[in-house]
């Protein structure tokens, strides 16, 4: 048995590192299962209540009749209901006075039942839907969702109003025991094989390992995930001929669902490994110090790394719910003829608008930060306060307030304009570049400030004898700004630049408040065309998926920078 090398983490760290790597994969998993589960169940009892709302339409409006034809209904395929109900439609009377609709219902075993009184609107809210359904898209059935987990599904009768049920969802239920059994066992099996094998083959025995826990796993889910499906597709055959074409279910809890998690959890075991496993090497001997930062962990998985998933989740589903597989992206990237915004276009003005915001920051910051480090400059305090308040003013007050400095008619923009003997902008109007400028000046207003004052708390840094030496041996002053200022500058202003990249690239209020996106939403940035999708167009999936975009170029970017600026790295390195 190969001894381990003496800075190497312990088989211990190492088996808890591995462990932690696989969950990292698995609990996604498993979630992924249970809402696609969920996803078809969901379905399954939506099309349950329509089919029985077919099998009682043609009931007479009577409480007796309606009873009689809900008692026919096969009880075991439809556990949740509460009540079948009919809904009549009043009309008018012999004096064209409208009537009073009349709501009859029953409980599942035909005995008269009455709804209850805030189900009433819910009721009718549907039968509203329903109207709305059959006259759009020719469909003859609708649901609407009553609150507390109750939903109301009813279907047009050929005589007039609605027909029928409420009930209450239910969830299915993916075991999680068994793909949790298969993660401990891999945990286990690793312990023995650290303990065995080099430190140095430690991460290929944790990639392998991770690799075949994950397969087991994802197997384990992705049969408990159809099986829930498969339970909820028995439970439509008792109901198949009331009506309707039994729905189709296509869980993605397949293959390719077993291919993507075996890949994630090898390449997550041997990857994460050796920085895991760093991080618990000193767990039993200070166990205070795990204590005091675990709800900071805890708190971070539920803020950061859950609605991330969440989003991850959405971006692969249309506004149906169904599993799309990567439609959204291909939508995005490769945008059809008749779409109104273009992704790659967005992405030019995207790029454009961060590169010069970033660059007039940084050029006016550090301007402003060497008048500032003036020793004999006079009243710097004030200055200070001064130059810090654009950053310190909420930022949805100063786009406001700038948009009104544009405005056309009242703005002290065009006023300016006017003194010095030129006509007035419509800046806000149908020109692009009158757009983009008033957002890149409302917006450089607002950064400069926080590059200053990084680059006033670094030149501040600098000792004093290094410009004296380098004086002595006859540096001018751009030689002592070129050869000493920026070197030193670097440690504090690239990672300041990264930052402000990042908040630059995703500046959603500037641009909202200021253009607006206009003129025809060509000032729009991959943000602001992200919540578009989101609010104007409704479609939730495509505004994760470009949400998901977005996050995967401000990742490669972040990792070329730091890799080809060393901004990690100190000056003295």
């Amino acid at each position: 048995m190969a001894a381990p090398a003496t800075n190497s983490p312990r088989p211990i760290d190492a088996a808890l590192a591995f462990g932690v790597a696989l969950a990292i994969v698995v609990a996604p998993a498993f979630f992924f299962a249970d809402f696609e589960a969920g996803r078809e169940h969901g379905a399954s009892e939506t099309w349950r209540a329509l089919a029985a709302g077919r099998a009682v339409r043609d009931a007479p409006a009577e409480a007796a009749s309606l009873g009689s034809a809900a008692a026919r209904l096969p009880r075991e395929a439809l556990p949740g209901v509460s009540h079948v109900f009919v809904l009549t439609e009043g009309g008018l009377d012999e004096f064209d006075i409208e009537r009073e609709s009349a709501l009859v219902a029953c409980g599942p075993d035909g005995r008269p039942a009455a709804a209850p009184a805030g189900l009433e609107p819910r009721i009718r809210e549907a039968a509203g839907k329903v109207k709305s359904a059959r006259s759009e898209s020719g469909t003859d059935g609708a649901c609407a969702d009553a609150g507390g987990g109750v939903r109301v599904c009813g279907v047009a009768r050929p005589s007039g109003g609605v027909a029928g049920v409420v009930f209450r969802q239910t969830a299915p239920s993916v075991p999680a025991g068994w793909a949790g059994l298969a993660a401990l066992a891999a945990v286990v099996i690793a312990l023995l094989a650290f303990g065995r094998a080099g430190a140095r083959a430690w991460w290929r025995l944790a990639a392998v390992g991770g690799a075949a826990a994950g397969a087991v796993a994802s197997l384990l889910l992705a049969f408990a995930a159809r099986s829930a499906v498969a339970a909820a597709a028995g439970l439509e055959q008792l109901l198949a001929g009331a009506g309707g074409a039994l729905p189709s279910h296509d869980p993605a809890v397949g293959w390719g669902f077993v291919a993507a998690v075996t890949v994630a959890a090898g390449a997550a075991a041997g990857g994460l490994l050796r920085p895991v496993a760093a991080f618990f090497h000193d767990f039993r001997g200070r166990p205070f110090v795990y204590a005091a930062i675990a709800p900071a962990m805890v708190g971070m998985v539920l803020l950061i790394f859950v609605p991330f998933f969440m989003g991850v989740y959405l971006a692969f589903l249309d506004n149906d719910r169904n599993f799309v597989g990567l439609a959204n992206f291909a939508d995005i990237l490769f945008p059809s003829g008749t779409s109104d915004t273009n992704f790659y276009f967005t992405l030019g003005v995207t790029v454009m608008w961060t590169s010069l915001n970033v660059f007039l920051h940084v050029a006016i910051g550090l301007a402003l930060a060497l008048v500032l480090s003036d020793a004999k400059l006079r009243g710097k305090a004030i200055y200070r306060v001064l130059l810090i308040v654009p950053w310190a003013v909420p930022n949805y007050i100063t786009a406001l307030v700038w948009k009104w400095i544009f405005n056309t008619q009242y703005g002290p923009a065009n006023a300016m304009l006017a003194l010095a003997g030129a006509g007035p902008v419509d800046w806000l109007g149908q020109s692009f570049l009158t757009n983009f400028a008033a957002n890149l000046a409302t917006n450089t207003w607002l950064g400069f400030p926080f590059m200053m004052i990084v680059s006033l708390g670094a030149l501040q840094s600098i000792p004093a004898d290094l410009y004296e030496a380098a004086q002595m041996d006859g540096a001018g002053r751009w030689q002592r700004f070129r050869h000493v200022t920026l070197p030193l500058l670097k440690p504090a202003l690239f990672p300041a630049i990264i930052l402000g990249t990042i908040w630059t690239f995703n500046m959603f209020n500037v641009v909202y408040l200021v253009s607006g996106g206009g003129p025809n939403n060509e000032t729009n940035i991959l943000i602001t065309e992200a919540y578009r999708a989101f609010r104007v167009l409704k479609n939730y999936g495509l505004a994760a998926a470009y949400s998901l975009i977005i996050f995967f170029i401000l990742a490669a970017y972040t990792a070329v920078t730091n890799r080809l600026t060393k901004a990690a790295e100190s000056v003295y390195e």
